[in-house]
């Protein structure tokens, strides 16, 4: 009995350790296809070509957005225009877990 519980504990281990792997994994996965995608994304939507950084931490993703200072004075909304691509495309970065930043490009 004893060694069919210590059996079932390691594979509870390893189960628990693949899991939370495979989701870094994701995460890190969707931070660089965001990277890709997303400046070409907003320059459909801006038509400006604006300049990305992602940086994913354990918990969290940072992504920084430079945009002229026009575009982002004549796009109020370009946060959230940014949440609602990450939520409908990449589902493994939960919305609560990323912090958007926009700066301006001189």
């Amino acid at each position: 009995m004893k060694k069919f519980c210590k059996k079932i504990f390691k594979f509870a281990i390893f189960g628990t350790i693949a899991y939370s792997g495979f989701k870094i994994f994701e995460r890190i996965k969707s931070a660089i296809e965001i990277s890709k995608t997303l400046p070409q994304y907003l320059e459909n939507v801006v038509g400006e070509k604006p300049k990305v950084n992602t940086n994913v931490t354990w918990k969290q993703a940072h992504i920084s957005v430079g945009f002229p200072k026009q575009v982002i004075e004549k796009n109020k909304d370009l946060e959230s225009t940014i949440r609602d691509y990450i939520e409908d495309f990449y589902p493994a970065l939960p919305e609560n877990c990323v912090d958007i930043k926009l700066y301006s490009i001189e």
